[in-house]
């Protein structure tokens, strides 16, 4: 094979187009807003039995049991656990595809407030109306922008999602919104978000997820308000099925500038590769029952991880923050070509 690309065929549907050879057909095509037919994305249902017309496929003969000895014969794989193997392949699926993926189109939309909740001094999480034709992945970083009147500029947030394989869209979508430097933004932002008062919002606007190897362990340092994209990064993660440790360290000046606390405290409980730690730059901030550490990251990483040599590692913060853990996780080993930096 040439490169990662691999071009993909499947004449019955008109379709042709080209995929990271990376992860299995269903979870590339995916990435493309390509659908095959799927279920259990674990060898078991068959839905996603297809026929190799030409090309080679790694077909991960340890997850096939489900396919008969004249399937195999007649090179019938399972899209869920192959990888290509050949620089193009073409396909036949023995099940219909579903309705194809809709894309994600940026527009500009008046929405309603419906929910405002107040997580400290500085952030708040908001609930705003959405039409039928907002249509974002989960799979991806998603925000939008805020029209404001006179501002060339627009403020962008993130939409904070749920951590589910299909997004329905229900009207309504969660973004978190920190109050602004800006002193003209902070006044339109305050005097907009009240229930029942429409703002211009203009999205959905997409990050691509950065190309992680699925064989390390996961590191996340991230401080303050940062967390909101790493959050939804390891939603992300988790919803591909990379089944590697992954922890988050994460940052916080004091007890009254957490965010998001919830959210962590039940990606802990639902999935068991993931934790996460809590430090606290105010040490005046302590507590009886020791549940923060204190200090800045970089004074309890070594304590969680003597060798990093063999992680991928996330840093997310402000230039100084950044900086110092990654010289940090150098010291403790780290790969450079390992690192991603925001």
């Amino acid at each position: 094979m040439s490169n990662n690309l691999i071009n993909i065929k499947i004449p019955k549907y008109n379709l042709n187009y080209q995929i990271d050879n990376k992860k299995n057909i269903i979870e590339s095509s995916l990435d493309k807003n390509v659908k095959l037919a799927y279920s259990c994305k674990s060898g078991i249902c068959g839905t996603c039995k297809a026929k190799i017309i030409s090309g080679e496929l790694n077909k991960n003969n340890k997850i096939n049991h489900i396919l008969s000895e004249s399937e195999k014969e007649n090179n019938i794989v399972l899209l869920c656990q192959a990888t290509a193997k050949s620089d193009e392949i073409v396909l036949e699926p023995l099940s219909p595809l579903p309705r194809k993926v809709e894309k994600s189109i940026v527009r500009e939309f008046i929405s309603e407030v419906l929910s405002i909740k107040e997580i400290n001094n500085n952030t708040m999480e908001l609930d705003i109306s959405v039409p039928k034709r907002f249509v974002y992945e989960n799979k991806r970083n998603n925000y939008v922008e805020v029209l404001i009147p006179g501002k060339k500029i627009n403020e962008k947030y993130y939409i904070f999602g749920e951590c589910e394989e299909n997004n329905i869209n229900n009207g309504t979508v969660k973004i978190i919104i920190n109050k602004s430097e800006d002193l003209e933004v902070r006044k339109y932002i305050e005097a907009n978000l009240i229930h029942g008062e429409t703002i211009t919002i203009k999205g959905p606007f997409q990050e691509n997820i950065p190309e992680i190897p699925y064989n390390k362990p996961l590191l996340f340092l991230v401080e303050n308000n940062y967390i909101i994209n790493s959050l939804n990064l390891i939603k992300n993660l988790i919803l591909m099925k990379i089944d590697v440790p992954i922890m988050l360290i994460s940052g916080f000046t004091s007890k009254t500038e957490i965010i998001l606390l919830d959210e962590m405290h039940k990606l802990q409980f639902l999935y068991n590769n993931f934790s996460y730690k809590i430090t606290l730059l105010n040490n005046k901030d302590s507590n009886n029952i020791n549940r923060f550490h204190f200090g800045k990251t970089t004074n309890i990483i070594n304590k969680v991880f003597p060798d990093l040599s063999s992680h991928y590692i996330f840093i997310y913060g402000e230039n100084k923050f950044i900086e110092e853990n990654y010289n940090k996780v150098i010291e403790l080993g780290a790969i450079k070509n390992n690192i991603n930096k925001l």
